[in-house]
């Protein structure tokens, strides 16, 4: 017999838990056709000796609602596997909205998650209108990878209430709230994914207010899980204040959350994190959360597989930032900066104004993301940090920073690492038996953040070196965990008659590299991007999107609607 492609003498890993088996994968079409001792032809022969073959991944946490109509390959998810994404979360969706409104969405999307308006409204293709309206426009589209969404609490009830949505005391009127259920109804039927809301504090538009739903009482967020439920599909996306060590708001959502899932049976996600001002509080939450889980309510956290961190460095923000002298630095194009640094002058104007402007607390919390043998790593200690870098060179926190950025052509990384700090913290929470992994953000915070690696970070960290789980129940976490849990049918596994989303990746080559800053986004916007090594090829429903790091031109990916 004659297929599409046959993966030949992998060690295949289908995303069910169990450990990996030698065979021949072949592909007819869009589907996986046999796994055995395969024999025939095939119009593509790929030799996986020696590396494994996995599901594609799954990315629970993205923010690509817009980057998807511009950039059929979705970069940087790309580069590490993902070959299906959820966008829509935080509340944040680019539909339901009236045509002359639409702007408003898309001014959230840049205050909310640090997108250029610019690049939004150039890439845009979505006009307004429906939920629906919005996934038939990404359907008209070339995707890269599958992309399934949520809607969010802003629109619909910015929809409902205007700008009386975004005011703290504002609650909906009977008429209103009707009109926001019937619009995620309406969403939930054109293949929504489920319904997000958000209640993190930072999440503010230009001028201070926080985003619509942001103080959204218990009656108004328990009607969308009605909504959810009357579907009959669907999950819960939350965000709480994560940002802050404050026990109360994050506990009392918890509580809010356990009770519309008791009532209505829909399962939550959100965001477990550990964060400074409180560094013990993702135990307790984690606790409240087993608890709930155990009366029959389903929440399942979801946390990064490392530090969540401003990047720091010569090609967006320094560590300086508080001083004149670097802030008028910032101002200069890349070379322009490197031959600032160089000139004595300068240089010693800098040195001094940087050190005066920061502290030892400061600088003992931005570490150098240190690459060894081509690999990017973010298991800090206190000797990464600028200040102790600085000491063992015997030389003042700016001077060191100057001599490190310099050494490596402006192309040297720290990290300002905000939450999920203490690398062995992640490790508790990610091997909790409720805890997902999630909070990639990719196409979010573009110019702050760079966490969409967290896959390849996983498995080359936590999988690899550290041995956090086996390789079969890492892979099911990256994959079939996911796919089960958003309701998504026929991917996640490698079977007979599953879409034919697969990795083949050499797992001993498998690398982060370092964060890139880059001006590829529409209007000539930067933003970070990262790239990695040890993924052979990738392919989407059958065809073969990546190939060493390369996108190959296909854009077979699909917009997923549930049902």
């Amino acid at each position: 017999m004659t297929y599409d492609v046959i993966i030949r003498g992998g060690e295949i890993v289908d995303g069910t838990g169990s450990e990996p088996r030698r065979a021949d994968l072949a592909i007819q079409g869009d589907r996986i056709a046999a796994i055995d001792d395969v024999s025939g032809d095939a119009a593509l022969t790929i030799d996986a000796t020696g590396k494994i073959v996995t599901p594609g991944f799954v990315d629970l946490h993205a923010h690509m609602d817009a980057q998807v109509m511009w950039d059929p390959k979705a970069s940087p998810p790309c580069y590490h596997g993902i070959t299906t994404m959820l966008n829509g979360n935080c509340g944040l969706s680019l539909a339901p909205v009236r045509p002359d409104e639409a702007g408003v969405l898309v001014k959230l999307l840049e205050f909310v998650e640090d997108i250029p308006a610019e690049a939004i409204l150039e890439g845009n293709r979505f006009t307004g209108g429906s939920f629906g309206a919005y996934l038939d426009t990404l359907e008209s589209l070339p995707m890269g990878i599958n992309v399934a969404s949520l809607v969010g609490h802003t629109a619909v009830r910015y929809l409902a209430m205007g700008e009386r949505s975004m005011d703290e005391s504002a609650d909906p009127n009977d008429a209103e709230l009707s009109m926001m259920c019937e619009a995620v109804r309406g969403a939930m039927n054109d293949g929504a994914f489920g319904f997000s809301t958000s209640r993190s504090l930072v999440h503010s538009t230009s001028d201070g207010r926080k985003v619509p739903g942001t103080f959204a009482n218990l009656d108004e967020l328990m009607a969308f899980g009605k909504v959810i439920k009357e579907a009959g599909h669907g999950i819960y996306g939350w965000v709480s204040a994560i940002e802050s060590g404050d026990a109360e708001p994050q506990q009392r959502d918890v509580e809010m959350m356990r009770r519309i899932s008791s009532e209505t049976g829909c399962a939550f996600t959100f965001a477990v994190v550990q964060i400074r001002d409180n560094p013990k509080l993702y135990r307790e939450l984690l606790d409240q959360i087993a608890a709930a889980n155990a009366e029959g309510a389903k929440l399942r956290p979801q946390t990064e597989v490392r530090a969540v961190g401003v990047v720091v460095g010569l090609q967006n923000v320094t560590p300086f930032q508080q001083s004149l002298e670097w802030m008028a630095l910032g101002k200069l194009d890349i070379e322009e900066r490197l031959a600032a640094l160089r000139d004595p002058e300068r240089r010693a104007a800098l040195a001094r104004d940087g050190n005066a402007s920061t502290s030892e607390a400061q600088l003992s919390q931005i570490h150098q993301l240190v690459v060894e043998d081509g690999n990017a790593r973010y298991d800090f200690s206190e000797d990464d940090s600028l200040w102790a870098i600085a000491k063992r060179r015997g030389v003042t926190p700016a001077d060191a920073f100057i001599d490190i950025v310099l050494e490596t052509d402006g192309q040297a990384c720290f990290i300002f690492p905000f939450a999920n700090y203490d690398i062995e913290v992640v490790g508790q929470m990610l091997d909790d038996p409720d805890m997902m992994l999630g909070l990639a953000d990719s196409g979010a915070h573009v110019g702050q953040i760079c966490d969409t690696s967290f896959s390849t970070f996983f498995l080359r960290y936590w999988i690899h070196e550290r041995g956090l789980m086996s390789l079969g129940r890492g892979i099911q976490k990256l994959t079939s965990e996911p796919a089960e849990f958003l309701g998504i049918r026929d991917r996640g596994v490698l079977r007979e008659g599953a879409f034919a989303d697969i990795n083949v990746i050499d797992l001993d080559e498998l690398r982060v590299h370092l964060p890139k800053y880059t001006g590829d986004l529409p209007a000539g916007a930067y933003r970070f991007i990262q790239k990695a090594s040890g993924y052979d090829y990738t392919l989407v429903n059958g065809r073969v999107f990546m190939k060493d790091g390369e996108f190959q031109g296909e854009s077979a990916g699909v917009v997923l609607r549930s049902s």
